[in-house]
């Protein structure tokens, strides 16, 4: 083992030229005492195959071996390193594969978003010690003449009031799978949207991801839809930052996952309507929007907001207040503490 190796720690992943999974594409720059290899997702899929079954694996594998302590963010990889391991892990599923792979002797860590996930995961007897980085937001400055810019060529009226999401892809449910269909369906947002345009008209859907042929097909018939496509990190902030409501609609309950995207609407400033989940809980605490627990209480909050900027300006002034906690650069200091904690060597040594 090298003096360079046995200094630091290392992380391996999957990596797409398009989408990846937002909070290590912000924390994992920012974690200094990191060596990062990144395993470029090849747009032609057979190349793309042999990299994630085959090159991400053995990578892994020998990292494990040459360095003391490896960062790995998906525990389906613990059982190919040897050495000590921190994972993080931001999408639980609770799952017993998840306990058992986290319980594995080499785990000397495991890192969780909330305090409500590590309640969970101490219950299911998760033995190693269990901290809580919570998600976070960059921050940025917002220009608002790009933010102008972006208003004018989405808006056909000076009067209308855009209500946006953002999500990699848009479909309908009868396009998912089953188990996706709560996260990700579009379905109740059409009609949420539909049930408050009947009150008030000049709302408007701005979708900021690449909408499936008949989220497109639909939205030619609807004007009142504005499909933005995708838009890659620094250039979706502007969007987020022009939207005059913020929309969180999935119904399902995560467990105290934290959510990105909301943090991202409450650091723009941007008031946010969402259900009751687990994951509205800094929009609830921070009065930086409105949680509604059924589809009528749901619309009813978008007209309220609608009529009301100063409500609008209100509530999104108390999200940024509140998002300024969950800065990335805060929270990748408090992460590269806790790294070093679990270092075999030191600097110093």
């Amino acid at each position: 083992m090298t003096g360079a190796a046995r200094n630091r720690m290392a992380w391996a992943g999957a990596w797409s030229r398009e989408h990846n999974n937002a909070r290590y594409e912000e924390l994992l720059p920012r974690l200094a005492n990191v060596d990062r290899f990144y395993v470029d997702m090849h747009p032609w899929w057979p190349i793309r195959g042999l990299r994630r079954r085959i090159w991400l694996p053995l990578l892994t594998m020998w990292l494990g071996v040459r360095y003391p302590l490896l960062l790995c963010t998906d525990w389906r990889k613990i059982r190919w390193i040897r050495n000590r391991v921190v994972v993080d892990h931001d999408d639980p599923l609770f799952a017993p594969a998840e306990v058992r792979a986290l319980n594995a002797p080499n785990v000397a860590a495991v890192v969780v978003t909330s305090d409500a996930v590590k309640s969970k995961f101490l219950e299911l007897g998760v033995r190693p010690p269990v901290h809580v980085v919570p998600q976070g937001v960059a921050a940025f400055a917002i220009d608002e003449k790009r933010v102008r810019a972006v208003r004018a060529g989405w808006n056909r009226s000076s009067g209308e009031i855009a209500a946006g999401y953002h999500q990699p892809r848009f479909d309908f449910s009868d396009e998912l799978p089953a188990g996706a269909q709560q996260m990700y369906a579009v379905d109740t947002l059409i009609e949420v949207m539909e049930r408050s345009r009947r009150k008030d008209p000049r709302l408007v859907l701005w979708l900021v991801g690449e909408p499936s042929a008949k989220v497109r097909e639909y939205a030619e018939r609807n004007s009142w839809i504005r499909l933005i496509g995708y838009q890659r990190r620094p250039e979706l902030m502007d969007y987020v930052a022009a939207f005059d409501i913020g929309l969180y609609p999935r119904r399902l309950d995560l467990m105290g996952r934290a959510s990105i995207k909301v943090l991202e609407y409450m650091a723009c400033g941007v008031p946010v309507v969402g259900f009751r989940v687990a994951e509205m809980g800094a929009v609830v605490e921070g009065e930086a929007g409105i949680a509604a627990t059924t589809d009528t209480a749901f619309a009813a909050g978008l007209v309220a907001l609608a009529k009301d900027p100063r409500r609008r300006l209100r509530l999104g002034r108390n999200g940024m207040k509140t998002a300024a906690a969950f800065d990335w650069d805060l929270l990748a200091e408090k992460y590269r503490g806790l790294l070093d904690q679990y270092s075999s060597y030191k600097e110093d040594e």
